[in-house]
């Protein structure tokens, strides 16, 4: 059940894109423009000049450009070094992002959980909540007393406040814990609050309930209802929800042959 936590957070995570400061000034908000002009090429320039007068922000830009390779040509290995200068200077956008790519062994970098944590965590003191929900995540993963207290902690102050990846991670812990001790009022109480999140049009927690009605885990098998909700996310272009709508047709298929099977047996 770790694993499931792991899978639904990484997949639950906000797309990394430009980032853009609470109060915008005039230079960034003539780069939002060229962005939104698709002019990559000037909002990169724009963005270089600022970069050289030692902007975090600025830098963190440059490197998601250099990444995706709009405005310049496509360089990973110098995305990375930008976004790691940025995180030096305290930017947490960019101490996130590394965080994310050691945890997921992307972008060139090998998969380093310690590393991931150390970047995340200083992310997380910056008050950047999905970094918190991250490493709150990689927290419980470890599967040790200690780290699932320092995780709760980390979260309790955002689900409080509603943060729906918070409450949504807090849900998923419940159910490996009540799976983990034989706790039906644990596995309950996590299902009731992942069923919440997905009355509130929460996506991961969506796609969380398709999978429990799809592996009849925790609640009986009902595929016509996986099916249901997979080719509603699918409709969205919601990550994941297509292979799993492709998955959950294939069991469908597999059923429906099964009884025929069973009467060739009896026949022969």
């Amino acid at each position: 059940m770790k694993k499931i936590i792991i899978a639904a957070l990484l997949a639950a995570s906000t797309q990394i894109t430009l980032a853009a400061p609470a109060d915008v000034d005039p230079q960034f908000a003539k780069i939002e423009q060229l962005v939104t002009q698709k002019n990559f090429k000037g909002a990169y320039d724009a963005l270089d000049k600022l970069a050289q007068q030692g902007n975090a922000q600025a830098i963190y830009n440059l490197g998601y450009l250099m990444q995706t390779g709009q405005g310049t040509a496509k360089n990973e290995k110098k995305a990375i070094e930008l976004y790691e200068k940025a995180a030096k200077l305290g930017y947490p956008v960019a101490n996130y992002v590394l965080g994310k790519n050691y945890t997921a062994g992307s972008l060139g970098l090998p998969q380093d959980l310690t590393k991931a944590k150390q970047y995340l965590e200083r992310a997380s003191a910056a008050n950047f909540d999905d970094a918190t929900v991250d490493l709150a995540v990689l927290l419980f993963a470890e599967s040790k007393p200690e780290s699932d207290k320092l995780a709760l902690r980390k979260i309790e102050p955002l689900i409080k406040k509603g943060n729906y990846q918070a409450m949504h991670v807090k849900a998923l812990y419940d159910i490996s814990l009540g799976f983990k001790n034989k706790d039906e009022k644990s596995v309950q109480k996590g299902l009731n609050g992942i069923q919440d999140l997905a009355k509130k049009g929460y996506t991961p927690a969506l796609m969380a309930i398709g999978n429990i009605f799809a592996n009849g885990n925790i609640v009986p098998q009902n595929l016509p209802e996986a099916k249901k909700i997979f080719a509603a996310l699918a409709k969205e272009n919601v990550p994941q929800a297509r292979e799993s709508l492709a998955a959950v047709d294939k069991m469908i298929a597999e059923q429906a042959k099964a009884p025929s099977r069973t009467a060739a047996q009896k026949k022969s």
